[in-house]
């Protein structure tokens, strides 16, 4: 992202927004709600992506601060999602919370059995948000029929690939299906003799257990309720070997992480690419190609995983605390800051009034690719939101990548990952009580 068009945007950005806010973007709800004393509050978030995407967070917090003069945000940026929540729940455990934080959806179930919420429902059917938000991103804030955050940072993966690539390999459309998948991979890779220059298609690792949830949907399943996981049902084995067969078919790499999937992508290291909407910006403006965007390949049914993260708002504060917190929370999820930061990230705005909007309009039908996640979205779920969620991803994970290395079967790994991952569920639920 050039910084230069980054500070025009910012700079239209303060002004508009800040006077959306007092034209009633807040429903209603006054600037100055909190009497003369100034409410401070720290905003912890982590940067899932990559690109500018930290300049951007600053430069909203900036706009919010500016436009309300009782209320101000510190950011505080804590690293990767898992970075992030582990310093939010060691700041629980010492009784000293951020007013308000960021995290992945699938922590849900942990900030609830720690009683770390504040339930914001009654703000929210006061106000437009049951109306406006999309129900699906909605939904990964609710449980028990109580909402539990705004959601702000809405993802699910989707297949980017090299159209530079397609061309000279003849490949004339995105593939649609997995058979579709694994035959275009292979007409996408190229070798000199044993070493792999082009990649077909690399899946990002650090979060393939979020695309491998994503796969299990598209056999029809989703592979957990809130009491346990189903990792080695048939649909979920079934999407392991099919990605133990690419890799024993060569066309995908055993093994990758989150940014240096993205990196091997833009510089044509890997043909198509499974990774996060929110790339979007950074890889359509850093490639030297032009990239395109398509739905993750069907097998049963199409599917994917909703993640990101909603705004969360903490318990344990005063009053006039979780108020400004919600001011908070309610502007940067307003209609104008949706749109901005889906125009200049790639994460879908939660907002169907930002859709509906004459600027989303104009952004659509200039980067026709912006929508295609949001398209995919009818057919997509919140991710993994079970208690104990960090150590099951992790059980999850190193059965994904014993598998494709070839070290176990998948049908083994996700057995064993099941039966660890509900005994930590069951533990957790027991704590609960």
């Amino acid at each position: 992202m050039n910084p230069k068009n980054f500070h025009i945007s910012r700079r239209a950005f303060l002004g508009t927004t800040a006077a959306a806010s007092v034209a009633g973007m807040l429903g209603g709800m006054p600037i100055r709600a909190f009497g003369k004393d100034q409410v401070k509050l720290s905003f912890m978030y982590p940067v899932g992506v990559s690109g500018d995407i930290n300049r951007i967070v600053s430069g909203m917090i900036a706009g919010f601060n500016a436009a309300h003069a009782d209320v101000q945000v510190e950011a505080i940026y804590a690293g990767s999602y898992d970075n992030t929540e582990q310093k939010v729940m060691t700041s629980l455990g010492v009784g000293d919370p951020p007013g308000t934080w960021l995290p992945i959806n699938s922590a849900l179930q942990t900030f609830l059995a720690m009683g770390a919420l504040e339930d914001i429902t009654a703000l929210a059917k006061a106000d437009d948000i049951y109306q406006d938000f999309l129900p699906g991103f909605l939904g990964t804030c609710i449980s028990d029929d109580k909402l539990y955050g705004l959601p702000f940072q809405c993802s699910t993966p989707v297949l980017y690939y090299n159209k530079t690539a397609f061309e000279k390999a003849g490949v004339k459309t995105a593939p649609t299906t997995w058979d579709e998948l694994l035959e275009t991979a292979k007409a996408l890779t190229i070798r000199q003799g044993s070493d792999v220059s082009q990649w077909g298609v690399t899946i990002g690792g650090g979060w393939h257990d979020w695309m491998f949830e994503s796969y299990v949907r598209q056999n029809g399943l989703v592979p957990w309720t809130k009491e346990k996981v189903m990792f080695d049902a048939p649909e979920s084995v079934n999407a392991l070997e099919f990605w133990l067969r690419m890799a024993q078919e060569g066309v995908m790499p055993t093994a990758s992480t989150w940014q240096g999937s993205a990196n091997d992508f833009m510089a044509g290291r890997t043909a198509m690419l499974y990774h996060s909407t929110g790339s979007l910006t950074n890889l359509r403006k850093s490639s030297p190609f032009e990239v395109g965007v398509a739905f993750m390949p069907k097998n049963k049914t199409f599917g994917a995983s909703m993640g990101g993260g909603p705004i969360h708002i903490a318990k344990n504060q005063p009053d006039a605390h979780k108020q400004a917190c919600w001011t908070f929370a309610r502007w940067m999820t307003n209609t104008a800051n949706q749109s901005m930061w889906c125009k200049e990230t790639g994460y879908l705005a939660a907002r169907q009034s930002s859709w509906d909007s004459a600027e989303m309009k104009s952004f659509v039908t200039e980067v026709p690719a912006a929508k295609i996640a949001l398209d995919q979205a009818a057919y997509a779920g919140a991710f993994l939101q079970v208690p104990g969620y960090h150590k099951v991803r992790e059980y999850l994970k190193s059965a994904l990548d014993r598998t494709v290395i070839g070290e176990i079967r998948p049908d083994v790994a996700l057995r064993e990952a099941t039966a660890n991952s509900n005994r930590e569920i069951d533990r957790m639920l027991r704590r609960r009580g």
